[in-house]
This record gives C-alpha cells, sequence and structure tokens, in this order.
C-alpha cells in the first residue's frame, strides 16, 4: 500500500507542476480551484501515510536462521509475483556464520522489500538477485538489480537520466520501516555493470 501512495504522489506532484505552468501563464484565479484541491489531496496521502506506518497488524516475532530462511523465500516469492523483474532467488543458500534469533515485523520488511523492487522497476531493471548474507552480527537482505538509471518520468517528456540511488518520500519510509526493525538500508551502485546495490541490515540476537 505504501508503494501505491509513494506512486500516486508523484503522479501528484507532476500535475501540480504543470498546474503552476499553466495558472502563471493564463492566470492564477482560473486554477486557483484545482491548486487547492491538489492540496487538499497531498494533505489526505501525508495521513494515509502517518496511519499505515503506525500499524502494527502483525506483531514482532523471533526467527530462528531455519525459520527466517523460509520467510525470506517467501516474501521474494511473493514479491516476484508483483513486479515485473525476473528474480533469481538465492534466499535458500543462506549459510549463517552462528546461531541466533532475529525479532521481525514481517509486514514492515515486506513494505521495505516493495519500496526496494519498486525503484528497480523505476530505474528500468529487469532482472535482479535476491539472497541473504551474514556477517557475524547482521542478517542482510541483499536486493542486485541491473537498472540503467534512466526512469520515464511522464507521457510529455523524455527519458531523463536520474540519480539510481532512490530519493524523496519512498527513500524515507524505507529508512523509517529498517529503524523501527532496529535495522539499517544501504544502497550502492554496482560496480560491474549498470545497477544498483540495496542491502538491508537485520541485527541478530545471539
Amino acid at each position: 500500500m505504501l508503494t501505491y501512495l509513494h506512486d500516486i504522489r508523484n503522479k501528484l506532484t507532476l500535475i501540480s507542476g504543470h498546474t503552476a505552468l499553466l495558472s502563471k501563464k493564463y492566470g492564477e484565479e482560473e486554477f486557483y480551484p484545482i491548486r487547492t484541491n491538489l492540496v487538499r489531496i497531498s494533505e489526505l496521502i501525508n495521513d494515509a501515510y502517518r496511519e499505515l506506518q503506525q500499524t502494527n497488524e502483525y506483531p514482532p516475532i523471533m526467527y530462528t536462521p531455519q525459520e527466517l530462511i523460509r520467510q525470506m523465500d517467501l516474501l521474494t516469492e511473493t514479491a516476484q509475483l508483483l513486479f515485473p523483474v525476473q528474480i533469481k532467488n538465492e534466499t535458500r543458500d543462506y549459510k549463517p556464520q552462528n546461531l541466533f534469533h532475529i525479532e521481525l515485523n514481517i509486514q514492515q520488511v515486506f513494505q521495505v522489500i516493495e519500496n526496494a523492487l519498486d525503484n528497480s522497476v523505476k530505474a528500468q531493471s529487469t532482472k535482479a538477485i535476491i539472497r541473504l548474507l551474514d556477517n557475524g552480527t547482521h542478517c542482510i537482505y541483499e536486493i542486485v538489480d541491473n537498472g540503467t538509471g534512466k526512469q520515464q518520468q511522464d507521457e510529455y517528456t523524455s527519458v531523463n537520466d536520474v540519480s539510481i540511488i532512490p530519493h524523496g518520500i519512498g527513500k524515507e519510509i524505507m529508512m523509517q520501516n529498517m529503524k523501527n526493525l532496529h535495522g539499517k538500508v544501504e544502497w550502492a551502485r554496482r560496480l560491474d555493470q549498470s545497477g544498483m546495490i540495496v542491502r538491508l541490515y537485520f541485527p541478530k540476537k545471539v
């Protein structure tokens, strides 16, 4: 749901920009009702964001390594059905370095994964590799895509180069959700080819 609100807000920003240009050309009075309603829609979207971020339908659950693998495998397979990206799911190959438990709110984890893959699609990704890694203190959910970093802004503009590192409210949502999970999210550019690497760090409880 947060991903959909993010997309709606992006389109709303586009409409607001065009309306501002038209009001300068044809007069503020002609477009005042439209601009007033756009502001109200933006306020409603912000309210919806806050409500969803405060929602906690699924309480945090403690997972063992094997339970974590099964859960992340399920989330990855579910994400594959939602996004037009060919995903190579390597989460089952995870080899933990030690015994541990991880406390996760699966709803929030999936929201972060949705945002990450939504950014991949917008960056023109067609393929992604998803795996679980281990650095001793954290279990890491890694997404590696092949996005070009070019994004179709809207039907009236050409394809423009944009930063492959996400920005704006989508990035803020990901960071806030990971903070709620006592983890963190990192972005990096691929060095071997075009694309982005997203790493979600989940702290272990040994």
